[in-house]
Order: structure tokens, then sequence, then C-alpha cells
């Protein structure tokens, strides 16, 4: 279904203090046809966010989706005279979760995540996509069943003494992991160049199991922060009853969040496979679904002479949404680098961070966004130099800022597009 009306002008306003030659209207409309529908993401940065994804849930309104973990370890300590060969007394992985914002979903449903040795090597210096593939060796398997994020009031063994316990996720790593760690040679202990020949990190991945829906979440993890040796990510490798050494996470550029989404219900499925409009659509994160928003009466604006947009807001609703599928706290807006491009990128207003908006507000339960900028160069690319720059809009969900798995539907029969414009008379 295609939201529209007629592009009609109201609210005239004479400004005072204006001459009748030459005089400047003041115009209002908030009747600017725009179309929507839902459609594919693009491809987004796997690596380099402030905080790391990871869990499966099956989302009643979107279906399945699942965020697997990917990170190279370094030597937090090098040891130049590493007693390899010994045998290894155990392992274990800790990854903290977050303070505050640090899940989506229906948090009590326990996960079955599998940890095996990464193959493949991850550079800081590189981008990575939440569409990569990574290869992974199957031969030193862990498996943990439980819930994502735990509250822990044991502290964890350190050599002679015990870290501070904190919030996270707590595995021990299979006997064959810990031997494994324990047997490599020397050099691979000495250097994080010499340990990424033997050893290039682990990954973290949900397995997939029949969730019921509106059951599964996705945990927020910090695998950047290095505070102190209790709080960081890390696998601690104890041997000879009281030594530990400890392999920590190389940062949030060596490591990538990977998303999967869908299959989706026949509603969205219609959507991505059809030019038609609709009055509901959505909006994903981990690289599933976005929102495209048309204009395509937008330069019935000018054609009885170009004008001078003072103030353009666009407004979206939200619905369908509970205490575990939670509205997304922030949204953003971009502009297609082409007509059918999935490609974007931001809108000139998302430079001025102050009035840009997109943050949810809970009382009117919407996303206010200013275009006032976005609008004024399109009419000014049409009019001045005959260009149609206009190829719409795209609403998603960030990748980070914050980092959350989450999702909306947008009602769009309350979609609001308010102009107040300025013409020569």
């Amino acid at each position: 279904m295609a939201i529209s009306s007629c592009t009609k002008e109201e609210g005239n306003i004479v400004l005072d203090g204006q001459g009748s030659n030459n005089q400047l209207g003041l115009f209002l409309t908030d009747t600017l046809t725009f179309q929507a529908r839902t459609v594919d993401e693009d491809s987004l940065p796997g690596n380099g966010l402030r905080y790391a994804l990871l869990g499966s849930m099956n989302d009643g309104q979107l279906g399945k989706s699942t965020a697997s973990l990917y990170a190279n370890l370094v030597l937090i300590e090098p040891n130049s005279n590493f007693p390899t060969g010994e045998t290894s007394d155990s392992a274990v992985l800790f990854i903290p979760s977050v303070d505050g914002l640090n899940s989506y979903g229906e948090r009590t449903t326990p996960q079955l995540l599998k940890i095996d040795k990464l193959e493949s090597s991850i550079s800081s210096s590189n981008v990575y996509y939440q569409s990569n593939e990574f290869e992974i060796n199957e031969n030193y398997s862990s498996v943990y069943f439980g819930n994502l994020i735990n509250h822990y009031t044991d502290s964890i063994k350190y050599r002679k003494t015990k870290l501070q316990p904190y919030d996270g996720l707590r595995i021990k790593l299979s006997k064959r992991m810990a031997d494994y760690l324990m047997n490599m040679p020397k050099e691979a202990y000495q250097t994080n160049e010499n340990l990424a020949k033997y050893f290039k990190g682990i990954s973290i991945i949900p397995q997939d199991r029949d969730l019921a829906p509106n059951t599964g979440s996705m945990a927020v993890f910090d695998i950047n922060n290095i505070i102190s040796m209790a709080y960081r990510a890390k696998i601690l490798l104890y041997y000879q009853d009281t030594n530990t050494f400890v392999f920590g996470f190389g940062g949030s550029a060596a490591a990538v969040t990977t998303g999967k989404t869908g299959p989706y219900n026949n509603l969205i499925k219609e959507q991505l496979n059809s030019n038609a409009h609709f009055d509901r659509t959505y909006v994903q994160a981990l690289g599933g679904v976005k929102t495209k928003i048309e204009l395509p009466y937008l330069f019935n604006l000018i054609e009885k002479g170009n004008i001078s947009i003072n103030k353009a807001e666009i407004e979206f609703f939200i619905t369908d949404y509970d205490e575990n599928f939670f509205a997304p706290p922030r949204l953003n807006l971009f502009q297609p680098s082409a007509k059918n491009s999935v490609r974007n990128y931001f809108i000139p207003d998302a430079l001025n961070a102050s009035t840009y908006g997109g943050l949810y507000n809970s009382k009117t339960r919407s996303y206010r966004f200013t275009i006032t900028q976005h609008l004024q160069q399109l009419l000014n690319e049409m009019y001045f130099n005959k260009k149609d720059r206009n190829n719409g809009l795209y609403l998603a969900v960030p990748t980070d800022q914050p980092v959350i798995g989450a999702r909306g539907i947008i009602d769009h029969t309350k979609t609001k597009i308010k102009l107040i414009y300025s013409k020569p008379n």
C-alpha cells in the first residue's frame, strides 16, 4: 500500500515588515507524498566496533537471527622460556558483558555455543563484514550450554592470587584445546607474530536450535577494554597447579561479529521481492533488512521556481514491540548512493549531531530526523543543474553506538514529513 497525498501548500504566512512588491511567502506543508517498502541491507562492517554481539534468537516478527564472534588472540605477557610439553590443567575463556544496555530478546533461554580454533587470519588493518566467513578447525571444539550473561560471585584463579569476578560469559574449554595451547613450539609464546603461526584465535558460534518464537537473545560483550587483567576478555591457561598463562583478545579491530538473518515470513518476503509499497516496513540489525523511503513528487515543489527550505523533518513511528524485543534506542537515516543501490551514506544533516535526531522518543514512540539540508540539496541540484539526485532515503539500525541486535517495525500510517519553506512572491 502506498502512503500518498497531494503536495498542497498550507499555512501561507506573510512576514511582517515586507512590502507587497518584494514579499516573501512562508509556507507549511505536511502532505508530501512518500512511499515505503522493506529491502535487503548492505554488507555492514563487522570489526572495529566498540563491542561485540553474540547469540541466537527467534523473533516472532522477523524470524531467526544469529550473531557469531571470530577473534584474534595475542600474548599479554610473552614468555621466552615457556614450559611447552607440560600437561595442562585446564583452560578457561572469559568475556565480560557491558553494563547497561547489554541484551536484546528473551534473556532466560539457554544458548548452545560451540568454540573452535580459528584458522583464518584477522588483520586489524583490514575491514571485515558481517557477511564474511572464516575457516575454523573443529578438532579442538568446546561446547557451552547456558545463559549468555551470567552474574558471577566466585573469583577467577590467577597464579597464586584471585581475580575480581565480573559478569559475562565464562567457559571451560575442552581438554584437547587446553593441551594444544600448552604444547605449541616455544616461539609461539614469545611474540604475537609467532603465536599467529600456530594459534590465530577462536570462533564462538551459536548452534542452530529449534527455538520457539519470541525466545533467544543477543548479548553485548566488551572485547576491547584492557583496564585490568580481571576485566579484559581472555583465555587463562592453567598448568603446574599454580601457574597461569594468559592469551588476550586482540581488540575490536581484530575481532569480527558476523550475522545471519532469516528465513523471513511471507509478509517480509513479499516486500523483498516486489516494487510495491507498504504501510508497514522493517529495520533489523546484523545486515538483515532496512526501509526504503521514496519521495516521488518532491520536484513539484519547484515547478514555479526554486524554494528555500527553512526546516524539514521526517518522523517514523514504531509498532509491535515489548519489553524483550524493544524499540531500538537509535536509528539512522541514509541516502542511497544510486537509485537502485543498497549502498548508502549519511545525509548532510547528520553532520550536526545536535539537530539530526534519530533517538527513540518513548513518549511519542517515534524517531524524528531533520532533513533540511538534504532536501534543499536535492532541489538545488535539479533546479540549477537539471540533475536528479532524488534517490530516496534508507532507515536502518546502526551497527555501532549502540551495538545491539535490535529490530523495529515502522507504521507508515503515522509517518510525518513536515516542510516549512519560503519563496519570492
